[in-house]
């Protein structure tokens, strides 16, 4: 199967409640992200770790550091997208093309960030285990 690495928008004729609908799942899925990334924090400092490793304490220090970005970076797209979700009501009251064309353009920004920041997500968590499958004691 192969990876999605460019973002593309299908948005121009889903209705009001399927954006919604969409937004919500996004949502659901950053705001649980948030234990996922406190998880591999708290695995970080645990003494599971060979001892005889090069720049191990360099490398977990790194990945704790992206962690925190990740976090940081999670919480402003979430709240982009309450932000977002809420202008997204008042596309129920445009007639014009225009309005629409606003509030289309408007909800494909989102989306790409998200599917941006979920590309970064997949990248972290593919070097992340890759990592710690070397460096965890046996």
């Amino acid at each position: 199967m192969e990876t999605i690495k460019n973002y593309k928008s299908y948005n121009e004729n889903k209705s009001i409640e399927e954006l919604q609908f969409n937004l919500l799942q996004d949502i659901n899925n950053l705001e649980h992200l948030n234990l996922e990334l406190e998880f591999y924090s708290v695995l970080l400092e645990k003494p599971i770790f060979k001892i005889h490793v090069i720049n191990l304490y360099e490398r977990l220090s790194d990945l704790k550091h992206d962690i925190q970005s990740l976090d940081s970076q999670r919480v402003a797209l979430l709240n982009d997208i309450y932000l977002h979700s809420n202008h997204i009501e008042h596309k129920i009251e445009c007639d014009d093309m225009a309005c629409d064309t606003f509030f289309i353009h408007e909800h494909d920004a989102v989306e790409l960030r998200i599917f941006e920041f979920n590309q970064k997500v997949k990248a972290f968590k593919f070097n992340l285990f890759q990592y710690l499958e070397s460096v965890l004691i046996n």
